[in-house]
């Protein structure tokens, strides 16, 4: 039986970077991947989505799926990935899609808490938390190298 890992998409280094930590993941461990990003906004007040929309919510939901189209071509997932939009709470939506796609895991992205404070920061991930029973999986940012200084004072 073949598993399935739901990561949640922002247009973000963190998003991006959660993005290609569960490219990485699904191909190594041969798992079906749903890419699913949710709009901020206020979703449907009866919770049928294929109801009356407002211009808002249609144009947030457009946007969502533009986004998952662009990244799924740069991650080069196009063919494979199946993807999946929303307008709304973030954290209980992408609960729900979880749930719905049978996930086994949620990979979010992160950001380093500042220069004093060790470790990870991910608010969508706390919120997850009460949210869904499934597993949720921190992708860490991407290290980039620092930039030296040389003796003259210019950048190397």
């Amino acid at each position: 039986m073949r598993g399935t890992i739901v990561c949640g998409v922002t247009d973000t280094d963190e998003g991006r970077q959660a993005l290609a930590t569960a490219v990485e993941l699904t191909e190594r461990l041969g798992l079906r991947l749903v890419l699913a990003h949710v709009a901020e906004g206020i979703g449907p007040l009866n919770g049928d989505a294929d109801g009356d929309e407002s211009v808002t919510m249609k144009g947030g939901r457009e946007g969502a799926a533009r986004l998952l189209a662009r990244l799924a071509d740069d991650y080069a997932v196009a063919d494979r990935a199946e993807r999946r939009v929303a307008v709304g709470d973030a954290p209980s939506l992408l609960g729900q899609i979880a749930a719905e796609e049978a996930a086994d895991l949620i990979v979010v992205g992160a950001r380093t808490r500042g220069r004093l404070r060790r470790g990870l920061e991910s608010r969508l991930a706390d919120d997850l938390g009460t949210e869904t029973p499934v597993p949720v999986l921190i992708a860490p940012p991407r290290i980039q190298p620092r930039k030296t200084m040389a003796i003259n004072g210019a950048r190397r």
